[in-house]
């Protein structure tokens, strides 16, 4: 181990302790404010104490502890997805949304919700793996589309994944029309929304972060070698193809999963990561690991601001997290232009 890495972990250690200590408080603080505030003493209560009143506790247990959590872990999936698709592809315009993985996994959610719910059709399988299958779809599209030879040029990936995105796009609102007095709230969720998260839905994308963490525990040496490219990756022993299939549908299953919950929330996979590379530096477990954590601590707050701005309506959390994005991926892409 090099002296370089001793200092990059000992400077990690307590980033990511201060990290986990605002997270925490996030989630108690936004679990107190919304449009009925909980005094915060009485969350301390019923979460710790188990000194609970009935009325706070069903508030908190049943309905907003839920969406904050579920907030906060699809805020870390969708963020180190960004992470590990942007070192993939060595550019920081790429994320999931950008690519149309997040708009066929919403496809794949809105035709089982349109043929078990609408038409009575008893699928034997479910709506994540729809969801799954239509991201992994819509991925293989983008990636025939950009490739020239053997290679993915940035500027075609990308240019493929808008299109891919606008097409599924079109299909979900095709269907949302056609069945539009059963879809109506469709539209609500496909905007991005975590309000109807269960504590079963915790459960499925803990398991997946999990999964994700540890996929990027295994593969960190080799996703830092192929960062540097894929004659680096070769020189270095390294299959690039293989290690890029295994990063990517370990992705494209994390992210079919966390839009199945919270339909399509953009740009937390892509402000977040290039924000996090910037201040610490591209080497991946560290990005990853802090990425997570900014990314749920960011999804949180918009979602906060979601439920709150217009109380009692609600706004899409996908409209909060693109209007902060937006600027920041034409800042980014205007800065990298003449690279890409």
């Amino acid at each position: 181990m090099t002296i370089k890495k001793i200092k990059n972990r000992k400077r990690i250690i307590p980033l990511l302790f201060i990290l986990l200590i605002i997270s925490f408080i996030s989630i108690i603080i936004f679990t107190s404010l919304g449009s009925v505030n909980i005094p915060l003493k009485e969350v301390i209560k019923t979460l710790f104490l188990n000194q609970e009143n009935s009325t706070y506790k069903l508030l908190i247990m049943d309905l907003r502890l839920p969406r904050i959590l579920g907030s906060f872990i699809i805020g870390g999936i969708l963020a180190l997805s960004g992470n590990i698709l942007q070192l993939i592809i060595q550019n920081p315009l790429a994320d999931p949304y950008i690519l149309g993985i997040s708009s066929g996994a919403s496809f794949g959610a809105v035709i089982y919700t349109a043929l078990s719910g609408i038409l009575g059709l008893h699928l034997f399988f479910g709506l994540e793996t729809f969801s799954f299958i239509f991201s992994i779809i819509s991925a293989i599209i983008v990636f025939m589309l950009a490739k020239e030879g053997k290679k993915f040029p940035v500027l075609s990936l990308i240019l493929s994944g808008v299109i891919v995105s606008f097409l599924f796009n079109a299909f979900t609102t095709l269907i949302t029309v056609m069945f539009w007095r059963n879809l109506i709230h469709v539209n609500i969720w496909l905007m991005g929304s975590t309000a109807s998260i269960t504590w079963e839905d915790i459960f499925i994308l803990t398991v997946v972060l999990l999964i994700q963490t540890i996929v990027i525990i295994i593969y960190n040496k080799e996703l830092n070698v192929l960062s540097m490219g894929d004659d680096m990756a070769i020189y270095s022993g390294v299959n690039p193809e293989k290690i890029k299939m295994i990063l990517i549908l370990t992705n494209i299953f994390a992210v079919s999963i966390a839009v199945s919950k919270s339909g399509i929330i953009g740009f937390v996979g892509l402000i977040i990561p290039h924000l996090v590379r910037k201040i610490k530096g591209p080497y991946s477990l560290i990005s990853s690991l802090i990425s997570i954590l900014s990314g749920g601590i960011f999804l949180t707050i918009s979602d906060f601001i979601s439920r709150t701005i217009f109380a009692p309506s609600e706004l899409p959390i996908g409209i909060i997290t693109s209007i902060i994005g937006a600027p920041l991926f034409i800042y980014v892409m205007k800065k990298r232009g003449k690279k890409l």
